[in-house]
């Protein structure tokens, strides 16, 4: 399940296909494609942008950029998903939270890679307090390089510093979803390919639940 990126050039094929498209030629994002599936990492589409009046938490199910309904997974976001607002109350759990967790990591995933040029390192911190507030990529990094597992502040500071490698944000990003659905999830199996669950590796208490932070 780890997503690992590539600059465009080092990819050795003679494909045609425009990886990032001119709107997004100034982003620093821009040119990085997913080992995991091999697709951009951004593309046309791919910003969630979601409309604060259909986030309800308990009437919301995520649907993909096709409109397919996406279920409770461990899987991270890929881009252009969205959350639909249901007229009836959703008794399942996992599908409450997923939901949760969609209307907190998107727009942290599109302000980072989207967005990133546009944004002050405070907003970022405000952004991601939510992450912060549920004890998530706080410790920092003894160094900031493509290979390290970097904080909240660490990776504003990465991307800042320029000639940013994606992996290292993509971690970032696929590790703080999936820590929160640790804390959210119940009854759900964490363990991935290699056999390890990434919640008990971290001493992350399956379903505890989600802190949030203090409406202003």
């Amino acid at each position: 399940m780890a997503l690992l990126l590539v600059s465009v050039s080092a990819l050795a094929t003679g494909a045609e296909t425009d990886l990032c498209p001119p709107q997004f030629a100034n982003l620093w994002s821009c040119g990085q494609i997913s080992i995991r599936t091999g697709l951009p990492l951004i593309f046309e589409g791919g910003e969630h942008s979601l409309d604060p009046q259909v986030v309800s938490y308990g009437y919301n199910v995520v649907v993909d950029a096709e409109g397919h309904l996406l279920r409770p997974s461990g899987a991270p976001l890929e881009g252009g998903e969205q959350l639909v607002l249901t007229g009836t109350y959703q008794d399942d759990h996992n599908t409450r939270e997923h939901a949760l967790i969609v209307s907190i990591m998107a727009p942290i995933r599109d302000a980072i890679l989207y967005n990133f040029e546009e944004m002050s390192r405070e907003e970022w911190l405000v952004l991601t307090e939510v992450l912060t507030l549920n004890g998530i990529k706080t410790q920092d990094a003894p160094v900031i390089d493509s290979r390290a597992i970097l904080s909240s502040a660490q990776v504003y500071d990465y991307i800042a510093a320029g000639d940013a490698q994606g992996s290292p944000v993509a971690r970032y990003l696929e590790e703080a979803e999936l820590e929160l659905k640790c804390l959210a999830f119940v009854e759900f199996d964490f363990t991935n390919p290699e056999g390890v669950d990434h919640c008990a590796a971290h001493d992350l208490e399956s379903g505890s639940g989600i802190k949030l932070p203090a409406m202003p």
